[in-house]
């Protein structure tokens, strides 16, 4: 009996520090704006909260809806996705914190926070601090791994590629002047669990749109402007910040 009780702490043992070190080995965190149970962007500050406290543990730290740094997005899987999820209860609000990888493998949950607090906002905020608090628990610390550009092939390598055709213009520079000329190009569709990669054919411009936890928006870097790409009447956009301004573009792309 205490053999077959040995065993089962050191199973125990051994996957908890397996989960441990996997959370280790990331230092950057995307917090989505929206959670599934609010009904706005930072709904009760939860989504800033996160942020803030993560930033404190030396995790750096972006909500989805945050003008990011160039070339942040240009790989995925060296980073951890963050999820809030709630338990309904009658008289009580409860949640809990996930952090997942760019497979979605959980690597740590916190536990759930609880209060009975009537006010809405001062309930969800009282029971995040309390999930937050649990967080000790992973004893993070970064492992200083890296992440190569092979990392990356190889995540490009399993994708499923559909081919479309359209027609492009051919633009091409003399000393006599610029001509066009149209041509048939085959282009790829490619998608995979982490983003979908399109061509806007108003430049020909190939995108990555890496998908969020709410359908039918994605985060995107384009000449190193990040922002956010939408679908508004059937045409889609490409939103981003400049100079504290909102600037619309229109993007001619098919899904």
């Amino acid at each position: 009996m205490k053999k077959y009780f040995s065993i089962l702490v050191f199973a125990l043992i051994s996957s908890v520090t397996y989960s441990q070190s996997s959370l280790n080995d990331y230092e950057m965190a995307i917090i989505p704006s929206k959670f599934e149970f609010q009904k706005e962007d930072n709904q009760y500050r939860i989504s800033s909260t996160i942020k803030a406290f993560l930033k404190q543990k030396g995790f750096e730290a972006y909500v989805s809806t945050d003008v990011l740094p160039e070339g942040f997005l240009d790989y995925n899987c060296n980073k951890i996705f963050v999820n809030v999820l709630e338990e309904k209860t009658l008289f009580s609000t409860r949640i809990k914190i996930e952090f997942k990888n760019c497979k979605q493998l959980v690597l740590f949950t916190t536990d759930l926070g609880e209060s009975r607090e009537k006010e809405l906002g001062k309930g969800y905020n009282q029971a995040l601090l309390l999930a937050l608090k649990s967080f000790d628990k992973a004893r993070y610390k970064f492992s200083g791994k890296t992440y190569y550009d092979e990392e990356a092939q190889e995540k490009i390598k399993s994708r499923d590629v559909h081919s479309i055709s359209s027609e492009v213009t051919k633009i091409t520079k003399s000393e006599k002047g610029v001509t066009y000329e149209k041509v048939t190009k085959q282009d790829a569709l490619v998608t995979s669990e982490v983003f979908v990669k399109v061509v806007n054919q108003a430049n020909q411009q190939e995108l990555l749109l890496y998908k969020t936890s709410r359908e039918g928006i994605y985060l995107c870097n384009q000449n190193g402007k990040n922002g956010v790409v939408f679908a508004k009447d059937e045409v889609w956009f490409f939103e981003y910040l400049e100079n504290e301004k909102l600037i619309s573009e229109k993007l001619d792309v098919n899904f």
